[in-house]
């Protein structure tokens, strides 16, 4: 009798004994599988998060150096604490090339400077992209290069990190000059060995003078992200 109690007994405690679950290989593909997914989403969330915050840091220094760019070349009169500052989108222009950009200097008396960025393929080596302030009478007030490849220790020294060739456009106006370099019959000085550059310059900024005088504020759509 007690030998069969004993029997009931060992085949009770083995039946007790927790049970070891071993997993599946489909199980185990699952498994693999969620914390893959798992790893992906949070890398991918990340990566944008990452990209947000670069793209926000880009936008932020480019509207910084913008804002410099415009209190460089704008007139005394237009950087005054009552005026503001607007930018428009020229998609298409006879004069100045496509996808330039205006920037309008106002208060409550009305218009006081302007900022115009106009292209040329006269130079050397294209595009050259010039960038210029205005007054609100259309004269010019400064100007700049804003992109170049023309060839360095030639083309390039019209830039103002070579020198002063640009200061000769201020105070000109569209019809107060001969916009062309002296070689030409012009009224203005060109370099020597970059006779190309600065007759680009000079007959770029004329063309952005034309396109001043027609340009209908009206007709434009403001700039995006400025």
């Amino acid at each position: 009798m007690s030998e069969n109690l004993n029997k009931v007994l060992d085949v009770k405690n083995k039946d007790n004994k927790p049970k070891k679950h071993k997993l599946t290989g489909k199980l185990r593909a699952l498994v693999a599988g969620l914390l893959l997914a798992t790893v992906a989403t949070v890398c991918v969330n990340l990566i944008l998060f990452t990209n947000d915050a670069t793209k926000k840091v880009i936008a932020k220094n480019q509207s910084n150096s913008i804002k410099e760019q415009l209190k460089n070349l704008l007139p005394p009169a237009a950087l005054k604490d009552d005026v503001k500052i607007e930018c428009y989108q020229i998609k298409e222009n006879r004069h100045i090339g496509h996808n330039q950009k205006i920037f309008v200097a106002r208060n409550a008396k009305g218009n006081l400077g302007y900022v115009l960025t106009y292209a040329t393929s006269l130079g050397y080596s294209n595009p050259l992209v010039l960038i210029s302030g205005f007054t609100s009478d259309g004269r010019v007030y400064k100007t700049d290069i804003q992109f170049s490849q023309e060839t360095p220790g030639l083309g390039d020294k019209v830039d103002r990190k070579h020198g002063n060739f640009l200061d000769q456009f201020n105070g000109k106006s569209l019809n107060d000059a001969t916009w062309d370099v002296k070689k030409y019959g012009g009224d203005f000085d060109f370099i020597t060995g970059a006779t190309v550059t600065s007759r680009a310059t000079v007959i770029a900024t004329s063309e952005a003078l034309k396109a001043l005088d027609e340009i209908n504020l009206r007709t434009l759509k403001k700039c995006k992200g400025l």
